[in-house]
C-alpha cells in the first residue's frame, strides 16, 4: 500500500515539474554520475533520468511503458531497483529502488528526511549520491557523501603497501571507488584514488624529483577547476579527503605507489591533448605523505614517456638544448609541441637544471642530495608563476634546492625575484 500512495503522490508532483529542471540535480563526469539529493529521493524513492544520464544507464532506447531491472550495491549491501520509461506526454525516463534502500537513504540524512517531510520547498544545501558502474552489467555502486560509514581506508590500515600490484577490482573494492576514470572520487570514504595510466598516455603524469606532477580531469578542450573532480583534489586539503596515487606500467595491472597529498598549488601547462592539438591542462603537484620516496618501477618495463623525453633531452648538447627550450615558445608565451620526440616544458626544466649544474640558482650552494637517478636534487620553479601569467620559458624557469624552493612560495621576496630573473636571463 505503501509504496501505490508513494507512486500516486509522486505522480502528483510530477506534473509541476519538467525533466530540465530535474535535469539540474544530474551531473556526470568520467565514470561517475552525481545526484544532488531532493524531495522526490527522501519522500518518493525515485529520480527522473535527464538525457545525459540516461546514457550513463544505458537506457536511451528504452520504449515507453517499459522498465529494466537494475541492482544497487552501498557499503557492500544489495538493493533492487528499475528504470522505467512512463507513459507520459512526453514520457519520463526515472530511477526507482526498494523500500530497503529508501531506508538506508533516510537513515543516513535523518535531517533531511525529517526536513522534507515537513516542507515542500526545496534546498541548495542537500548531499549527493555518486553512482558508479561495476563490472557485472546492470549493477552500480552508490556512494553517500558526508555519510559516516564503517571500516573505510580513513580508518583502517590498507591491505596493499607502497610497490604492491592489485587488478583494477581489487583497487575498487578495496577503495570503494569507480572502476573507471584517472580520478576516482570515494565520498563514502572521503578518499580519492589517482591513477596515472602510463599504457594510454592521454596526458603527461611524471615524476620531478619526489614530486609527481598530476594532470586533472579533462581530456578534450581546456581544463579548469570548475571539473568537479579536480575542483575536489585541489580542496582534499580543507576537506581531509585522502589521495591515494598508482601508476599503470602493463596491461591492468596497478602499482600502489602510496598516499599522497598536494605539495603545491595547481598550475596551468601547455600540453597535447588526445587529438594532437594544444590546450591548457591542470596540473597538481603531490608528493608522498612523510615525504616518502615511490617505489621503482619493475625493471623489465620501458620507461612511462615523460621520463623516456627526459632521457633523450639529457643527451642533447648544451647549446641545441637552450635552442629547442628557447624557441618552442610561440607568441603570447602559449606554449607548443616542438615535435613528437620534444615536448617544450620538458625541453625548459631539462635545460634550467642543466644550467644550474647542480647548484642551487639562489643561495649559490650545491644540490642538498643526489635522487635516485644520482642525479644532483633541485626543484623547478617558476620565477613568475603559470596561475598569475608567468610563462614557461627559459627566462622563467630556475633550478632551486627544495630549502629555497619552499621560501620562495612562502616570502617570495623582491630582492630574490630581481636575482633570480638576473640568474635565468644570464648565459653564463
Amino acid at each position: 500500500m505503501e509504496e501505490i500512495e508513494d507512486i500516486i503522490a509522486s505522480a502528483e508532483e510530477n506534473a509541476a515539474e519538467d525533466e530540465d529542471d530535474e535535469g539540474f540535480s544530474w551531473t556526470a563526469e568520467e565514470g561517475v554520475a552525481v545526484k544532488k539529493t531532493d524531495r522526490h529521493v527522501f519522500l518518493y524513492r525515485e529520480t527522473v533520468l535527464p538525457e545525459k544520464i540516461q546514457d550513463f544507464f544505458s537506457v536511451r532506447d528504452l520504449e515507453p511503458g517499459k522498465k529494466r531491472a537494475i541492482v544497487l550495491w552501498q557499503d557492500n549491501h544489495r538493493f533492487d531497483a528499475f528504470i522505467e520509461k512512463t507513459l507520459h506526454d512526453p514520457p519520463l525516463t526515472r530511477l526507482r529502488w526498494d523500500q530497503q534502500f529508501a531506508s538506508v537513504v533516510r537513515k543516513a540524512y535523518p535531517a533531511w528526511y525529517d526536513f522534507f517531510k515537513k516542507n515542500r520547498t526545496g534546498s541548495g544545501d542537500t548531499p549527493s549520491l555518486y553512482v558508479t558502474r561495476r563490472q557485472a552489467p546492470e549493477e552500480y555502486n552508490v556512494a553517500f557523501e558526508g555519510a559516516p560509514l564503517k571500516d573505510s581506508p580513513a580508518d583502517t590500515e590498507l591491505p596493499v603497501k607502497a610497490g604492491d600490484v592489485i587488478d583494477n577490482e581489487t583497487l575498487r573494492a578495496v577503495f570503494r571507488c569507480s572502476s573507471q576514470g584517472a580520478m576516482r572520487r570515494s565520498p563514502a570514504t572521503n578518499s580519492m584514488v589517482l591513477v596515472a595510466d602510463h599504457t594510454k598516455p592521454a596526458c603527461t603524469d611524471t615524476w620531478i624529483g619526489t614530486t609527481f606532477q598530476f594532470t586533472g580531469m579533462g581530456l578534450t578542450g581546456d581544463q579548469g577547476l570548475s571539473f568537479n573532480q579536480n575542483k575536489a583534489l585541489c580542496e582534499s586539503g580543507e576537506t581531509g579527503t585522502r589521495l591515494f596515487l598508482f601508476e599503470v606500467f602493463s596491461g591492468e595491472d596497478y602499482t600502489f605507489i602510496g598516499e599522497a597529498e598536494l605539495a603545491d598549488n595547481p598550475y596551468l601547462s601547455r600540453q597535447t591533448g588526445p587529438e594532437k592539438t594544444p590546450r591548457d591542462v591542470t596540473v597538481f603537484p603531490l608528493k608522498l605523505r612523510g615525504n616518502a620516496h615511490p617505489p621503482l618501477p619493475p625493471k623489465d618495463l620501458p620507461a612511462p614517456e615523460g621520463e623516456a623525453v627526459s632521457r633523450r633531452a639529457q643527451k642533447l648538447p648544451l647549446e641545441e638544448l637552450e635552442f629547442k627550450a628557447r624557441y618552442s615558445v610561440k607568441e603570447g608565451g602559449r606554449r607548443e609541441v616542438v615535435s613528437e620526440v620534444f615536448d617544450s616544458d620538458r625541453i625548459v626544466a631539462e635545460y634550467a637544471q642543466r644550467k644550474a649544474d647542480g647548484v642551487c640558482q639562489l643561495c649559490n650552494r650545491p644540490a642538498p642530495f643526489r635522487d635516485r637517478n644520482g642525479e644532483p636534487f633541485l626543484e623547478i620553479h617558476h620565477i613568475i608563476p603559470l596561475e598569475e601569467g608567468g610563462q614557461d620559458t627559459i627566462e622563467n624557469v630556475v633550478a632551486l634546492c627544495p630549502n629555497c624552493h619552499r621560501k620562495m612560495h612562502e616570502l617570495n621576496l623582491t630582492a630574490d625575484v630581481v636575482r633570480l630573473k638576473n640568474r635565468a636571463a644570464s648565459r653564463d
